[in-house]
């Protein structure tokens, strides 16, 4: 009975280690191969496995161009022009009242009107300093430049010299002037019946 006690004991034990054997079980030990120095003087700091860093990759913004604008000058409709201001400068204005004669001195930069007045014709003395304006009624006018007002100097309609009163046309009259400077004549030439006729100017005009 104790025989088989035995061996059975010794039967289970030698099952047992052949089981072990047979698994052949491995236990990894960590390295510590650190040296001596390092291990007693300095923390040892775990090394981890690399991880994929993500870094964020910069957005490019595309900035808008200029904006070009093209500026055109605006059409303007041409007026008379000097290369050199001519001494006096006189445009006519044709208005309901009547003509009014704009007047500049490129002198001094002067600028006025005179009128309205009736339908005529007009001329600057040679000097510059007067004018003369005769309408088609027949009235001889002048103003030295810079008066606001004209002078009545004569009626051709009373003197019955010119054909066109007499008939009771429309004159077409042309001014020149003769004489220097200050005595002026006024030359007054009707071209409907080729009539001229010459006319003494005030100094207090004409000079």
């Amino acid at each position: 009975m104790q025989f088989k006690q035995h061996f059975f004991s010794a039967f289970f034990i030698v099952a047992a280690m052949f089981l072990l054997t047979a698994c052949n079980l491995s236990v990894i030990t960590p390295v510590t191969n650190v040296p001596s120095a390092l291990s007693s003087e300095m923390p040892v700091t775990p090394v981890y496995s690399p991880t994929t860093t993500l870094t964020a990759t910069p957005t490019f913004v595309i900035a808008p161009t200029a904006t070009v604008t093209l500026f055109y000058n605006p059409t303007i409709t041409p007026t008379q022009q000097w290369s050199a201001c001519p001494g006096i400068v006189i445009t006519l204005d044709d208005t309901k009242k009547g003509d009014i004669l704009h007047i500049l001195r490129c002198d001094d930069g002067l600028e006025y009107d005179l009128g309205p007045l009736a339908k005529g014709v007009y001329a600057v003395g040679p000097n510059d300093k007067f004018l003369v304006y005769i309408t088609i009624d027949g009235f001889i006018y002048a103003a030295r430049i810079g008066d606001l007002y004209l002078n009545n100097l004569f009626n051709l309609g009373r003197e019955h010299e010119f054909t066109v009163f007499n008939k009771r046309v429309t004159p077409d009259f042309k001014i020149s002037f003769a004489g220097e400077e200050p005595i002026y004549r006024l030359v007054l030439l009707e071209k409907n019946y080729d009539q001229k006729r010459v006319y003494e100017l005030p100094l207090s005009i004409t000079q």
